[in-house]
Order: C-alpha cells, then structure tokens, then sequence
C-alpha cells in the first residue's frame, strides 16, 4: 500500500509539473503575439488606404557597451546581416576608420548594417531593412530583428514605414476619408498636421502602440502619417510609420 501511495504521489508530482510547464509556456508565446499584435492592425490600416504597396523601410539603433575592437564589431554586423536574411543573398563588406559597412541583399529585400566605434568600450549599429516585393512578413521580419539585437543590447529602437501609391492626385475629401479609416483602425487620435502644397503629415497618438511612443509637443505620438503629391509623374504616396517616418518625402 505504500508502494501504491507512492507512486500515486509520484504521478500526481509529475501532473503538476506538466501543467507548470505549460502554463509557463502559454504565458510567454502570448506575451510575444501580445507584443506584436499591433502589427496586423497596422497592416490592416495600410490595406485600408486601397493604395498599392510600394515598400516597406525597418530602420533600428543600438549601443553596445562592452570592450570589443573592429573585428569584433565586424563579426557581429555580419552575424546580424546574415541572421537576417534567407541564407541565399549576397554579402559584401568593407571597413574604414572607426566604422564598419555590410550589405546582404536577397530576393525580398536588402539589408544595410552600420557598425560605429565612438570608443573602446561604446559601439553603435544601425540596421537598415528595405523591401519593394511583399509586405505580408513585416511582423516575422520585425521579430526577427528584435530577437536579434536583443541579443546585444536591452534597449531596441525600431521603426517601421510602410508606403503605397496611387496614379493620380488624391481631392481632400479621399484624403479626409483615408485618415478617418487609419485612425479609426489604430484607435488613434490626432495630435497635430502639418499640411503645405501637395503634402500632408499627420502625428497621432494609437492606443496599440505603447511601446513606440515619443515625446512630441508635450505629448506622446507613435503614428505619423505622410502623403505626398508628385507632379511631375502625377502620382499620390502615402507613407505609414510607427513611432515616426524616417526616410525623406
């Protein structure tokens, strides 16, 4: 009987392990899906413009402090380069005085990466991700880069712009309709716009996404909205960017 009662006890330990286990487990792939959820919104929001995609930009900055020299500095930006990309792209390299320059470009996008020496034991790198084909991987592409860097340094920055296109210019009341539904879709709200001839920037404030936010006007922003008219080829751009577009338009 003690036997039984052992081994009863025995399976019973065993149960609750298992379901600790998998509690646990639960707990961290819903807190990685909760971190990116915002993603499929944005993308969503994007879609809702009814423009054609045009590309997508992922810029990112960190500091690594450690002692390291170049070369080390080097063998971490190839890392992050090849980390990133699908293994079939092209790898080029150069260094210069206090920096280092790689590229990897593959079928779907390329990737810049900057590595800068400010001392003996303070380096930065910058990641640089463009992408003119698909957009529907923005979030494994975005996870992928702060897993990578992460890896470095607990503090990661990440921006993300994606554009799309119309062939003719946008009246204002389209204009009007497609901030509506962005902003309606990214429970956002308005903080301010900047509007000259032929261009509109929107700065907004999304409750889904926390984790971008900066300090604008003495207030915190994570959604800027651009569009811009061209007329030399008669074509409307509309840019998306969370916390704030980075590329010149």
């Amino acid at each position: 009987l003690e036997g039984d009662f052992k081994m009863k006890l025995f399976k019973a330990m065993i149960c609750f392990f298992v379901l600790i286990l998998s509690l646990f487990g639960a707990i961290i792939i819903y807190g990685q899906q909760n971190q990116t959820q915002w993603i499929d919104k944005f993308i969503e929001s994007f879609e809702m413009t009814e423009s054609n995609f045009k590309f997508y930009n992922i810029k990112s900055s960190i500091i690594i402090e450690q002692e390291m020299d170049m070369n080390q500095l080097k063998d971490i930006c190839t890392e992050i380069a090849k980390n990133l990309g699908d293994g079939h792209g092209e790898l080029s390299s150069k260094m210069q005085k206090g920096e280092i320059y790689v590229n990897y470009d593959d079928e779907d996008k390329g990737i810049s990466i900057v590595g800068v020496k400010k001392n003996s034991k303070e380096f930065y790198i910058i990641v640089d991700i463009l992408n003119n084909k698909v957009y529907k991987n923005i979030e494994n592409v975005y996870v992928k880069l702060e897993n990578e860097l992460n890896k470095y340094s607990d503090k990661v920055n990440i921006n993300i712009c994606i554009a799309g296109e119309y062939t003719n210019k946008l009246n204002n009341a389209k204009i009007s309709a497609i901030l509506e539904k962005i902003l309606y879709n990214m429970y956002a709200e308005k903080i301010d716009d900047i509007e000259e001839e032929n261009f509109l920037s929107v700065n907004a404030y999304s409750k889904l996404l926390k984790e971008n936010n900066l300090k604008y006007l003495d207030r915190e922003m994570n959604l800027n909205i651009g569009i811009r008219y061209s007329e030399d080829d008669d074509r409307t751009t509309i840019y998306m960017a969370t916390p704030i577009i980075k590329i010149d338009y």
